[in-house]
């Protein structure tokens, strides 16, 4: 277990984040993370299901499963994104909510998408988060989240970004290893039936050289919309890293769970 440290509160990060940029186009990448691993969480569920993304932020996920007509909810604990996404996507259900503690009844959803959410929390946090989780998940209900790796990839680009700099010193984000996650979910009876190692960001792509002519010059809202793509040379160096490295390359791990018991 590692913790990031930054100049900002978790909650300020967010907050500045979310405000200086609009509300998401509508992801397209079918093979970037997370929309790939949203539409395969839905998947191992009936089409008529309720589903929940918790941490929808700017609504990327939830815009795309709003416009296929999923009955899907949004939540996200900063008010500024919610109006965002309200205001430029008509009809769309998204509120002002923490996964800590929601307001839905027990055993509600079907599908729990909840991708850069709980690394967010100190760990006692994370346990309350998913407490609350599994209770409003119906049982055999999905849940599919992502959580920041412990591993070589983020400890060198949090170096990177602290580096020298006194005022990092409020807690940013959870970092744990794979087996600390796996205990974690059994021991909340949520039965892991999938797992992955997934770069969202590529490393490479902080180095100017090796991304995509469109992506030459940063664009988050692109990038968000597209995913972070690489030029050939960085696609090739790419595909060597995830395929030799991947534990130590990948930003963070997928993890598809199912509830088995009822509360």
């Amino acid at each position: 277990m590692r913790k990031t440290f930054r100049s900002k509160d978790n909650k300020a990060y967010w907050q500045h984040r979310w405000e200086s940029i609009d509300a998401d186009d509508v992801m397209l990448n079918h093979e970037s993370y997370p929309l790939k691993f949203a539409i395969k969480a839905i998947n191992y569920n009936k089409r008529n299901q309720k589903i929940l993304e918790a941490g929808c932020g700017a609504g990327r996920i939830l815009s795309y499963l709003h416009n296929k007509n999923y009955d899907v909810i949004g939540i996200d604990f900063i008010d500024n994104a919610i109006s965002k996404i309200k205001n430029k996507y008509q009809n769309i259900r998204a509120e002002v909510g923490d996964i800590i503690n929601t307001n839905f009844d027990k055993n509600y959803f079907d599908t729990i998408l909840a991708f850069g959410l709980y690394h967010n929390f100190e760990v006692d946090n994370v346990k309350k988060a998913l407490l609350e989780t599994k209770r409003i998940l119906k049982k055999n209900g999905i849940l599919c989240f992502s959580f920041r790796a412990d591993n070589l990839q983020n400890y060198i680009l949090d170096k990177i970004k602290t580096k020298n700099n006194s005022k990092n010193t409020e807690f940013h984000k959870l970092n744990l290893k794979e087996d600390e996650l796996i205990k974690l979910l059994k021991f909340y009876n949520l039965e892991i039936i999938e797992k992955e190692y997934v770069v969202n960001m590529p490393l490479l792509f902080h180095f100017k050289f090796f991304r995509s002519k469109e992506q030459k010059e940063f664009n988050e809202h692109l990038g968000r919309r597209d995913g972070y793509t690489l030029n050939k040379i960085g696609r090739a160096l790419d595909k060597i890293l995830r395929f030799f490295l991947i534990k130590h390359y990948c930003n963070v791990y997928v993890f598809f769970a199912i509830k088995t018991d009822l509360d």
